[in-house]
């Protein structure tokens, strides 16, 4: 019976043993879960602020985006604007330089019928009884 009990008390010392690292593998166990909680929480936090930066973030791009789609429309509009002026002035500058030419022609044709003219006076001047060819120059 002694043996019994020797044996027994082996056997409890042990479970009490057994007891004993388990209790401090929970306790292990439960500061490092508390570790990992606290560090879920400090993600979430940063998670939270990252999502409330990103959100920020999305609101500044689209601001940007509408801003860049009305100046570009401000831009097409003005480019449009000033393509027509340059269209009139480019047809203003061509009826202009057919103008110009057609003066060129006329102030030609004004200059040979000048010079037409002077050369039949001349020849009707010289054909005048008395006068002297020093005369006329």
């Amino acid at each position: 019976m002694l043996e019994d009990l020797d044996h027994l008390t082996t056997r409890i010392s042990l479970l009490a043993q057994h007891a004993q690292k388990l209790e401090a593998e929970r306790l292990f166990l439960q500061a490092r879960l508390a570790k990992i909680e606290k560090e879920r929480d400090d993600l979430a936090v940063r998670l939270d602020g990252q999502s409330e930066q990103t959100e920020a973030l999305t609101a500044k791009v689209s601001a940007y985006q509408s801003e860049i789609e009305g100046l570009r429309t401000q831009s097409q509009e003005k480019q449009a604007a000033l393509q027509g002026s340059l269209d009139l002035v480019k047809q203003e500058n061509t009826a202009t330089q057919a103008q110009l030419n057609i003066r060129t022609q006329e102030v030609s044709k004004l200059r040979q019928a000048t010079e037409s003219a002077r050369d039949r006076i001349d020849s009707v001047l010289e054909r005048l009884p008395g006068v002297l060819l020093e005369d006329i120059e």
